[in-house]
């Protein structure tokens, strides 16, 4: 449950999903360390009653363990995530799908090895890892992105087996199109491109809409772990079938 005293680790705790996770935890009183590699980002959280920003990497294990195994974190939200370039999986360039998985997947994991040891000692915690739409699905265009989350989607399932006879709590959310500003990674940064081709003609989400829903998920009571959640437009949605015409080639 929420409650005034906790403390709390964000990662990617700058970006738009994840300052709207520092918003809302600071509002229930919880003490919030907003984690972020984007010090102008993270300058726009100081001040803000309960927020603390520390600069890492989350790919700096050392750092992550020297600041966070002697911590008390009731609540970790593994947010940060980089998308890449758009590609195929033998196109990629190496060092974009290494970045990928270096954040996405190596980044989760130096969280946990700072931060659940000490929550299965005390008993309590509540572990909420950020997957993806594109985890259980094909992305077309960013298979690097695809696969991360997908490892994302077995290390949380994992982890919660692992954790089984505690008190610990583990949620996997999959967010569907969400508009904050990520995807203009796609197009080299440039985000008028990304509004224009991924986010104006669609129905997209907003980082507030995820926001609400961890919220509950954090609220429940201890007896009760929603272990994944899907979240998405309502006018997104994923599967079909798709057979190659002969005739028109394609």
């Amino acid at each position: 449950m929420l409650e005034k005293g906790m403390r709390a680790l964000v990662t990617g705790g700058s970006g738009g999903l994840g300052s709207a996770m520092v918003r809302m935890l600071a509002r229930h009183g919880v003490h919030t360390i907003a984690l972020s590699n984007d010090q102008a980002k993270l300058d726009a959280l100081k001040g803000l009653s309960e927020v603390e920003t520390v600069f890492m990497d989350v790919t700096d294990s050392e750092a992550m363990a020297r600041t966070f195994s002697g911590q008390q974190i009731d609540i970790l939200i593994n947010a940060a995530g980089v998308l890449g370039v758009t590609g195929t999986l033998y196109s990629v360039p190496t060092a974009s799908a290494q970045r990928i998985l270096d954040v996405n997947v190596m980044g989760i994991h130096n969280a946990l090895s700072a931060t659940v040891p000490g929550m299965v000692e005390r008993n309590r915690g509540h572990i909420v890892n950020f997957g993806s739409l594109a985890g259980p699905y094909p992305s077309a265009g960013q298979p690097m992105y695809s696969a991360s989350k997908g490892a994302v989607h077995n290390m949380s399932a994992n982890l919660r087996m692992e954790l089984f006879g505690t008190d610990v709590r583990v949620t996997e959310i999959r967010p569907g199109r969400v508009r904050t500003g990520m995807h203009a990674e796609m197009f080299d940064g440039d985000h008028s491109k990304s509004d224009a081709l991924l986010y104006d003609p669609y129905e997209c989400l907003q980082a507030t809409d995820i926001a609400d829903a961890i919220e509950y998920v954090l609220g429940t009571p201890p007896h009760v772990c929603v272990s994944q959640i899907e979240v998405v437009p309502t006018h997104q949605v994923v599967g079909g079938t798709r057979m190659y015409n002969r005739q028109l080639g394609k």
